[in-house]
């Protein structure tokens, strides 16, 4: 990244992410989060005028796919939180996916300060959908039966409204404010919950699973 102006840009020219070379820590994290979001909006297509379901959407299919398509560049993701943040958290670990057991679904996450419930629920309440944000209770409900990708994504999908409610975006807000917002929220996510996002990194680092049926 030559221009000392800025810390980080997607650049779709050259189809790479440039990062300042003097970045380290949270502050190399926080410049490539913010790549990672904007790239996620672009090859989705989602930019100003997209309604909040949109960026909620493109957001949580881009992480997950980011995630799972690239475990090298998720592996050093989640070196950075564990380096940079107190206590022995070996998230690296967690996307390596070495534990004896799965990470426990998180009860509470929260947000921007805020506590926001997290509760399974059954197929009979979800209706026609896998998942729901109450925002009158900020509670994020998952259906109980998922399982694979669809896991990450819903969920991801979910706390993201939760994101968007604590931050005050309304259904057409401009773009900078639903990146700022994503960077923040999701960044305070993962420097605060740690136990949550054991459980968010865990199920976004599934194998992927080949036509053929086995796992590659």
């Amino acid at each position: 990244m030559l221009d000392r102006r800025r810390l980080a840009c997607v650049n779709l020219e050259e189809h790479r992410i440039e990062l300042r070379q003097d970045l380290s820590g949270l502050r190399l994290l926080d410049a490539l989060l913010d790549c990672l979001i904007r790239l996620c909006h672009v090859s989705r297509g989602c930019q100003q005028g997209c309604v909040e379901e949109a960026y909620t959407h493109s957001f949580a299919t881009g992480l997950v796919e980011f995630a799972q398509r690239n475990p090298r560049a998720w592996l050093w993701f989640n070196l950075l939180l564990s380096e940079h943040l107190p206590g022995d958290l070996r998230y690296d670990r967690v996307v390596r996916r070495c534990l004896s057991r799965a990470p426990s679904i998180p009860k509470r996450i929260l947000v921007g300060g805020h506590p926001v419930t997290v509760r399974m629920i059954s197929k009979t309440e979800t209706g026609n959908a896998f998942g729901w944000y109450d925002q009158g209770r900020r509670e994020v409900q998952l259906y109980i039966g998922l399982h694979g990708r669809n896991l990450p994504v819903v969920a991801v999908h979910e706390i993201t409204h939760a994101v968007h409610d604590v931050y005050g975006l309304k259904v057409r807000d401009k773009h900078h404010n639903f990146l700022r917002a994503q960077r923040q929220g999701w960044l305070g996510i993962m420097q605060h919950n740690p136990s949550a996002w054991r459980w968010l990194a865990w199920t976004m680092s599934e194998p992927v699973v080949a036509e053929d049926g086995l796992r590659v």
